[in-house]
């Protein structure tokens, strides 16, 4: 293991974009921390009935994330009312009113999570940095790029400077504090480390990063390419 990882916060592990129960199946063995069912317009789009099925198959250690995307809260509260999130993921245009709104009508249990654009710096300095969002409505903000679930990756910088990262302060030692976010975007088994050692987050969310093309042309996860990344990211720690 390198000089630079010391024993620091471990790094949170989601898989996004499950879709079946072959990867259900992976991600049980290979145990992330989450795993994301995608409820809003996407290739990976699944079903009330579907969701249900999958998550009677997830291994109770861990957490499942609901994305959405401009849904509204009826839509939300819909999934919610057959299908058991630990996590809702807002990817879209949803203020903090609406924010509030939703945590009203959620058990406490369920968290909530904004995504926000790497393309929209203010809301990046605005939510992370000076954290002026409550605590009680947002637990965690995750930030992707461009075209969520691309794979396209995102060049870093202007994220550092957002957020006020110093180069110094980039090697992943004891001292470090891991910034309060999840970063998304790009990540694969080959640039994890990179992609962690420059912004320090406390967690990442992959996607198509750890997906193949299967003989129909179809995207499905890798149990390899998981494997790999999530071997990577846990001896972080050590």
């Amino acid at each position: 293991m390198s000089e630079i990882y010391g024993v620091i916060d471990m790094i949170k592990i989601k898989i996004c974009g499950i879709t079946n129960k072959k990867e259900i199946e992976y991600v049980n063995i290979l145990k992330p921390d989450y795993i994301g069912l995608v409820f809003t317009q996407s290739k990976r789009k699944v079903n009330n009935e579907i969701a249900v099925r999958l998550l009677n198959e997830l291994n109770s250690d861990i957490k499942s994330v609901g994305v959405f995307r401009d849904n509204s809260i009826k839509e939300i509260l819909n999934v919610i009312s057959e299908v058991k999130l630990d996590v809702i993921q807002l990817h879209g245009k949803e203020d903090l009113e609406f924010i509030k709104e939703l945590r009203k009508n959620l058990n406490q249990e369920v968290k909530i999570w904004k995504a926000l654009s790497i393309t929209n710096n203010d809301d990046i300095k605005k939510y992370v940095n000076k954290n002026k969002i409550n605590e009680n409505y947002i637990e965690s903000f995750l930030i992707d790029g461009a075209n969520p679930g691309s794979g396209e990756s995102y060049s870093l910088e202007d994220l550092k400077l957002s957020i006020n990262i110093k180069s110094k302060e980039m090697t992943l030692n004891s001292d470090s504090k891991r910034n309060k976010f999840f970063l998304a975007g790009g990540i694969n088994e080959k640039n994890v480390l990179g992609r962690i050692e420059q912004v320090n987050p406390m967690g990442i969310d992959v996607s198509s990063g750890v997906e193949i093309i299967d003989e129909d042309g179809q995207h499905i996860k890798s149990f390899e390419k998981m494997k790999i990344l999530i071997d990577k990211v846990r001896n972080i720690q050590g």
